[in-house]
Formats: structure tokens, sequence, C-alpha cells
């Protein structure tokens, strides 16, 4: 309680040495620019951009290292949602349930407004998780210790019956998702022990489903391939009629809820950005009064994950610095950035190096804003992108697709993979299922998986 106590003092000589710091400035604005870039380029992501650039952070003071590291990051969380609505193709898997809604819209011709929308979405969940974890955030992080493997799995569990019960699809078809998804988590290396399994003598699937792949594949090219059969303006004109209306007090609503979903769910590793914004979005359908908007382009359901993956990728940060608990790969790599760079991060952070723990949260706060100044900036240039004609964007999707696909799997066996999940994706939409609840399973599957193992173990 001292900490929150004597945290605006903190906080008003961090903000009086942060101007005298172009440096700091410069490196927060780069790694906002920077995560925004690899977030619109499918496969590149932020673990790759991270990877160059560590070199250079370590050569920096700890504040303008990691702020650099943190601004790719949570910028790639926005322009992960450029290409969603655009053009269907999620950067990662975060973003794939912004596609839901934000895709048709644009093609409505709305894309505009629907990326506007997301963009104050996207800054509302990060200037308010950035809020609630310099006040609450080290009550919070220490309840987040109470979260043994058992209780990580059942809120896993739980993310997957919410979207597999109100999926497009019905429940019946959201269970069969859900358990191919835990299927094609399993081929690989087991997560528990580190052996091969279900390799079948391939090498290609000896590093198992490559996620990138995957995404692009059921998402990307499984949109391409169905708009080859089915001409684009039909389908601009059929959704443009079904476009619902924008009502602001129910979008304000959708994105608190977000806001509060992803806050507390990046408290907790358990997929913190895909289980928030998947969550989010089923939230969004079973409250509204309309549920069948949802799919044609609703507004709530495009600002609840939006808010609610920034907030859970800012809510991250609160156990990585307060308990040294990395809850997502992103997050692991950075506390080694820490530990190399002298931050020890732990509970008496705030107190024995405040200048870097409340400079870092008004690093986190500044660089919102920068991503809201480009989101709004930039807004009406990606939507003029939209309104070319298909014949030209098909050839560049396609070329995304794979490219991205081999990017992430650094093998020829990504673009195998992307083919073999678009024809996939066009089998499943004629048979009436949602690949949601497919995506949400095959990120969490290894965890639920590490977490049920070891939960049986604590009791064997």
């Amino acid at each position: 309680m001292d900490t929150l106590a004597t945290a605006p003092s903190f906080l008003s000589s961090a903000w009086a040495a942060l101007p005298a710091s172009p440096t700091l400035w410069f490196m927060v604005a780069a790694g906002v620019f920077l995560g925004m870039t690899v977030g619109v380029l499918p496969g590149f992501g932020p673990p790759a951009a991270m990877a160059l650039l560590f070199p250079l952070a370590y050569t920096l003071d700890p504040l303008p290292g990691i702020s650099l590291l943190a601004g790719i990051f949570y910028g790639a969380k926005y322009g992960g949602a450029v290409t969603s609505i655009l053009m269907g193709i999620p950067g990662e898997a975060d973003a794939v349930a912004t596609l839901f809604e934000g895709r048709p819209l644009a093609l409505a011709g709305k894309a505009k407004q629907a990326l506007t929308l997301a963009t104050l979405a996207s800054f509302a969940g990060g200037t308010l998780a950035c809020l609630g974890m310099a006040l609450l955030a080290p009550v919070l992080a220490r309840a987040a210790l109470f979260f043994g493997p058992s209780e990580r799995a059942a809120v896993m569990i739980g993310a997957l019956a919410l979207v597999a019960f109100t999926s497009p699809g019905g429940a019946r078809r959201g269970l069969c998702m859900v358990f191919l998804g835990l299927f094609l988590a399993l081929p690989g290396l087991d997560p528990v022990y580190g052996t091969s399994r279900l390799t079948f003598g391939s090498w290609r699937l000896s590093e198992g489903v490559e996620l990138t792949s995957l995404l692009l594949g059921l998402f990307g090219l499984g949109d391409l391939l169905d708009a080859l059969l089915l001409p684009e303006r039909d389908k601009m004109e059929k959704n443009a009629s079904e476009v619902p209306q924008l009502r602001c007090l129910s979008s304000s609503m959708a994105a608190l809820r977000g806001c509060l979903i992803g806050f507390l769910t990046g408290l907790v590793p358990c997929g913190a950005g895909v289980t928030a914004s998947f969550a989010s979005h089923a939230l969004e359908k079973r409250l509204s009064r309309r549920p069948e908007d949802f799919g044609k382009g609703a507004w709530e359901g495009l600002v609840g994950p939006e808010a609610s993956n920034n907030a859970a990728a800012m809510a991250s940060f609160a156990p990585l610095l307060l308990l040294g608990l990395p809850t997502n790969p992103i997050m692991a790599a950075m506390l080694g950035a820490l530990t190399v760079m002298g931050v020890v991060p732990g509970p008496s952070l705030p107190e024995e190096q405040p200048a870097f723990y409340w400079g870092f949260i008004l690093c986190l706060l500044i660089g919102n804003v920068l991503l809201l100044a480009l989101g709004l900036g930039l807004a009406d240039f990606w939507a003029r992108l939209s309104r070319l004609p298909f014949r030209l964007l098909w050839p560049v999707i396609l070329l995304l697709c794979l490219t991205g696909s081999y990017v992430g799997a650094d093998s020829i066996s990504g673009p195998i993979q992307c083919l073999a999940f678009g024809l996939l994706a066009v089998f499943l939409k004629r048979l009436g299922c949602s690949p949601a609840p497919l995506v949400l399973a095959f990120v969490l599957g290894p965890r639920l998986e590490t977490h049920l193992v070891q939960t049986l173990l604590s009791y064997w």
C-alpha cells in the first residue's frame, strides 16, 4: 500500500525527467512505428522484430531500451487489426476476433470507420490498462500468485467453452472445432517432456503445425479462395445492406467491458491476448439484443476485442515487472532483456527503482497517444487501399499469405501448410463451421496440456 500511496510523487518526478531525454522520446516513437509496421506484415511479427533489435536495446539505458521493445509489442497489436479489417489477414492470433466484424464492415465500404473505431478502442484499452497497472497492479499481481496450474487450466477451458457455445455454427459444430484445434496442436514436441510425437516420420511436422501458416491459411487464403468462387462485388452489395447501425453508447460499453476482460486476463498466463479478444467477442454476442448481427459487421464485436487485446498487452507488463513472471513468450524475452540491463523485477521494483518503473508506465501512456495519432492519421490512407479493384488485390493477398507463412515457418513447409489450411477453410465454410474455436483451441492447446499435466502430477 505504501507503493500505491507514493505513486503520484514518483509519477510527477518521472514526468519531469522525461522531456530531458530526447533519446527516450525517439525510442518510444520508433518502437510504436516499427510495431505498427510489423503488425501489418503477416509472418514478420513482434518476436522477429524484437530479436533483430535486442543488440541495439542492450546498448541503451534500461528505460529507452525496454520502451523500444515494448513499443514494438503493443504497436503490433494495432497493426494486426489493419490487415484483418482490410484484407481478412490476421497478422497474429490476437487479431482474429477483430476480423469477424471488421472484414464485413470493410466489404461494405466502411473501412475508414472501422479502422477509426478500432484505433479508438485500442487507445482506450491500452490507456485504461496502464492506469490500472499504476493503481491496482501491485495488488492484483500478488493475487495472480494464487492462480496455480489447475486454476489456469480452468480459465482456459472456460474460454474454450464460451467461444464454442457462442460460435456462429452452433454449439455442436463449435465443440467439433475445439477438438480439431486441440488435435492440430498435438504434432511436434511435447510441451511438458520435450519429446517428439505424431510427426509420422515427416520433417515438415517435426516442429508441429505452424501458427502463422494456420492463420494465413484459414483466414487469408481461405477467404481468397472463397472470394474467387463468389465475386467480391456480390459480397459487398450483400454486406452493405446488412451492416448494423453504429450505436455510440453500446459500443462504448463494449469497449469498457473489453478493457476489463483484457486487463484481468493479462495478469494471468493463459494466452492473454487471444483469450481476451475471443472472450470479449463471445460476451458481446451473448449480451447483444441483436446477436444475429454478429458476423455481419457488429460494431460492438469490433471494439470489444480491440480494446481487450490491447488492454491484455499492457496488463501483461504488471506480472513481469512486479513478480518476474512472464505471461507469454514475448514477455519471457523481455524478462531476459531486463536481466541483462540490470533491472531486477519484483514487488520492490517501484521503491528501489522508481524512475524506471514509473517512467516506463508514462512511456506506455505516451506510446498509446502516438499510436492513436498514427492510427487516426493513416486511417484514410488504409481505407483507400481497400477500395482498389479485387483483381489488383488478390495477387497481393496471395503473395502476403505465402510469404508470411514461409517467414513464419522458416521453410517451404509454411506455404504447404498455408495452402492446406486454405482448402480446409473453404470446406469448413461450406459445412457452416466457424474457425474461431479451432484457432483458440490450437493456441491454448500446449498451455492447457501443460497445466493439466502439472495438476495431475501434483495429486499423483
